[in-house]
């Protein structure tokens, strides 16, 4: 099922920030979302209103925050509790941003925008099929090696994805209890 997004004339960073809120986007998906529409708006930003501007170094935090950052406080661990989803995430990431930033006018079509989104949701309703059959397979994998801490681990990053995130966080716990720290983890990225 699609999501419902508003259409709009034109777009805010927080309009945009709020519509991947109801995409539940994922790393993946905010990384899209970044090199298709935020990337475009900071070099646009970037040769209008110089590298020192408010916008343009908060379009570079955000490119870092949808490229890096957001996927890193999943791999590590920070996003495990059952109220950390993506909609937190992206709230608590725009919470501190000043106003001018978050109502600047992105100087994209609002048509091309609207076109990204649709892909973000259709890569995000993909994404979950995808996970779904690899949470089949872990599972299966945790039943003949319960006590593997970072199969626990990519269990809880599994339902992360999928939107579990109550069975995430028990995951999570087990994981933890069995030993598995960040330092120890195989897994490096999702």
């Amino acid at each position: 099922m699609a999501a419902k997004l508003p259409k709009r004339k034109l777009y805010t960073v927080k309009d945009l920030m709020n519509d991947l809120k109801k995409l539940d986007a994922t790393p993946s998906v905010l990384y899209n979302v970044g090199s298709e529409l935020v990337y475009r708006e900071l070099d646009w930003c970037s040769k209008t209103l110089g590298d020192d501007h408010l916008v343009t170094q908060n379009l570079v935090v955000l490119m870092e925050f949808m490229q890096h950052d957001y996927e890193n406080q999943l791999v590590t661990g920070e996003l495990w509790r059952v109220k950390d989803t993506p909609k937190s995430a992206l709230t608590s990431f725009m919470h501190e941003k000043p106003e001018e930033f978050l109502n600047h006018c992105i100087g994209i079509l609002s048509v091309q925008i609207q076109e990204v989104l649709k892909k973000a949701d259709e890569s995000r309703r993909l994404e979950k099929k995808q996970y779904k059959k690899l949470e089949k397979q872990v599972r299966s994998e945790i039943k003949a090696d319960k006590k593997n801490p970072d199969l626990w681990n990519k269990l809880r990053l599994l339902l992360w994805v999928l939107g579990k995130y109550n069975e995430s966080s028990e995951a999570f716990k087990t994981a933890k209890e069995l030993g598995w720290s960040i330092d120890s983890s195989t897994l490096v990225a999702i």
